[in-house]
């Protein structure tokens, strides 16, 4: 049942959140069966409202709605196998025997080209259009081609807008007593809430929640400076990791082949700690 979070508490909220994913199926193939304007992202955001890489909000000025499709579960391993990390593997299981609407609703997939193996593996398994982002222009060229869509200016200076907004709340979370298990949760499974006024509704009841009274139920210290922890593919992770920083943390970028503190287990990356699915 889809939980009022106008009205809920905030561990209700933080409890709930992995939720929005799955509602986001019900969401994603609706609009598949209405429009056909799914684009499946491949890209963590890490403490941002959007990938630090894909231009997110281009999509949407082509009146699309991007997707987070990482897999983030072992669940499907029963289902399936493919040689590599496990957030590969988990997406790779999901998009060949079809259990995953959000791959299954979008009519193409965009990489943020961050691992040269998930763009090996998407063409292995998958007959759709896979575009590597390289550029804001040529990815609009695409998605006009694949969609037929027309680009709005207006709409995308809209997305824009809102994406600062987002951040700007992120940033207020990033700020509270949240533990980084917490904050990344719900930087994540944040993104699918499609409509971006939605969401930003969404995070303003967060930090609303987190200003008021409810702060004294995580802590009554005041805030220190969240702790950076470079991550490779959090999203499926991020609930399980323990950095050696403490529980006070926010995931952050690390460019490609760079050695990150935490990555998920069999990530072709080095990195001081690896964590499974």
């Amino acid at each position: 049942m889809e939980l009022d979070f106008k009205h809920a508490s905030l561990q209700e909220i933080l409890n709930y959140a992995p939720d929005l994913r799955r509602e986001a199926y019900i969401d994603a193939t609706l609009r598949m069966q209405a429009d056909d304007n799914i684009v499946g992202v491949f890209g963590s955001a890490y403490s941002e409202a959007q990938s630090p890489v894909i231009d997110e909000a281009l999509i949407y000025g082509c009146g699309l709605v991007p997707v987070p499709i990482v897999g983030v579960d072992a669940f499907i391993f029963k289902y399936g196998d493919y040689p590599a990390c496990d957030a590969i593997k988990s997406t790779m299981v999901y998009l060949t025997t079809q259990k995953c609407p959000l791959l299954y609703s979008s009519k193409m997939y965009v990489l943020d080209g961050c691992c040269p193996a998930v763009g090996t593996a998407f063409r292995q398994c998958t007959q759709k259009p896979v575009h590597i982002y390289n550029d804001a222009a040529t990815l609009k060229t695409v998605l006009q081609q694949v969609y037929g869509c027309e680009y709005s200016g207006a709409r995308y200076q809209e997305a824009k807008s809102a994406f600062v907004t987002l951040n700007t709340l992120l940033h207020r979370l990033e700020q509270s007593m949240l533990s980084g298990n917490d904050f990344g949760v719900l930087a994540f499974y944040s993104r699918f809430i499609f409509e971006l006024e939605e969401r930003i509704a969404f995070l303003t009841r967060v930090c609303e929640l987190l200003s008021s009274a409810a702060i004294g139920e995580h802590s009554s210290h005041s805030p220190e400076k969240r702790v950076p922890v470079s991550i490779h593919c959090p999203d499926g992770i991020i609930q399980k990791i323990k950095p050696t920083a403490g529980n006070y943390f926010k995931p952050v970028w690390v460019q490609a082949g760079c050695s990150a503190d935490i990555a998920c287990a069999g990530c072709i990356y080095p990195a001081g700690q690896y964590v499974g699915y």
